[in-house]
């Protein structure tokens, strides 16, 4: 049985061990496990740690205010850092989710070494979970605060060690130290990944397809619920895949079945090991869009699934508009207890509908909203 205050207690002893007389820099997102961090941290060390939030260009559009109301009311100051700019320059153009999630970590230590050089702090901390090196080791996903339990040197390479406190938790554990240390405000806050919305944007990383993201996404978790919640972009460049359509036709005989693939893949988890494959769009309707119940929907997605092997997602279609545009929205919502399985989230479908809407009329160049029906696994919880 997990005792959060044992388990404080321990960590602060342990940190008091390692940092001595030196100084931190803690590397904070806003979310929860960071933040947890910070406060053990200054439990154990007082005023002798700097906390700071990187702006890498893939935070959403509030974010910067948010993080610094969330600090200032816990009675601690964070350090915002401008590093847009050069996350956006190198990650621009990029396509393969490996090779950005990489880009991006590079990018983030190399601002964080930056930082600590200056001002000489010997350590830094983070909010590493245990899925996060889980994920990492076993193939899945680069998480960006790993690198430790991959082999990379941090005092080697960037100039500080690493100082990990949760290292072994799941999330449902945080929350518990989380409301042990006070910070109850955060326990029920909306999960955002340190990449931000970066693994949110499938395939090409463009400006265009940020903007347009961030201001889907205040939309989206302004509308919805869910333990996680989010939206997702993709360039509306698809081919028709007959042989899904064949499959979906022989469910639904009476009604019109279009299935598109985008040109792009998306990460997900098949047995331990990563899948990085196709995902299918479809629709389908008669007259108006059919909206189907979602024990249908959940057979539907694993027969499509395990019948081609080359696929690991399935999104249905909520609204569309018969106009030329550049960008598919696709939303997901999530439950789960510990984020390494998760369940699709059965919200009505008149819900999901006017949040589509409101999706369609805030952008002209989006020509479909979609809702992404399969849990992990097959797919990850992000998209990248």
């Amino acid at each position: 049985m997990f005792n959060a205050k044992e388990y404080i207690k321990k960590q602060v002893s342990e940190i008091r061990k390692i940092v001595g007389n030196e100084s931190a820099l803690v590397a904070v997102s806003g979310g929860i496990d960071s933040t947890v961090c910070a406060f053990l941290m200054h439990k154990a060390i007082g005023e002798r740690i700097e906390c700071v939030f990187i702006d890498t260009g893939f935070v959403r559009s509030d974010e910067r205010k948010t993080v610094k109301s969330i600090f200032e009311e816990l009675g601690m100051k964070v350090n915002i850092i401008d590093a847009s700019r050069d996350f956006i320059r190198r990650l621009r153009h990029l396509k393969d989710a490996e090779r950005k999630r990489i880009v991006f970590r590079e990018t983030f230590y190399y601002v964080l070494s930056k930082i600590a050089k200056e001002r000489n702090h010997k350590f830094l901390v983070q909010g590493t979970i245990a899925p996060d090196w889980i994920e990492t080791k076993g193939g899945i996903k680069t998480q960006h605060n790993v690198l430790s339990q991959i082999g990379i040197n941090s005092v080697e390479k960037f100039g500080f060690s690493v100082i990990e406190p949760l290292l072994y938790l799941y999330k449902d554990q945080v929350r518990k130290v989380a409301m042990e240390l006070g910070i109850k405000q955060l326990v029920k806050k909306q999960p955002f990944p340190g990449p931000g919305l970066l693994v949110r944007i499938i395939g090409e990383i463009s400006v265009d397809k940020i903007k347009v993201l961030k201001d889907i996404t205040k939309i989206v978790e302004n509308e919805l619920f869910g333990d996680q919640y989010f939206a997702a972009i993709v360039s509306d460049k698809c081919k028709e895949d007959k042989t899904i359509t064949k499959i979906v036709s022989k469910k639904f005989e009476k009604q019109k079945i279009k299935m598109k693939v985008p040109d792009c893949l998306v990460t997900g988890v098949k047995g331990d090991l990563r899948a990085y494959k196709k995902l299918a769009l479809l629709t389908i309707k008669n007259s108006d869009l059919f909206l189907p119940d979602f024990s249908v929907l959940n057979e539907l997605q694993f027969e499509i699934i395990s019948k081609n092997p080359d696929f690991t997602r399935v999104a249905y279609n909520i609204t569309e508009k018969p106009r030329v545009a550049k960008y598919i929205i696709l939303i997901r919502s999530i439950t789960t207890r510990d984020f390494m399985t998760a369940d699709v989230t059965r919200i009505p479908w008149d819900e999901l509908t006017g949040v589509a809407n409101k999706i369609m009329l805030k952008n002209k160049h989006i020509s479909e909203v979609y809702y992404d029906i399969t849990p992990k696994p097959p797919a990850c919880i992000e998209y990248e």
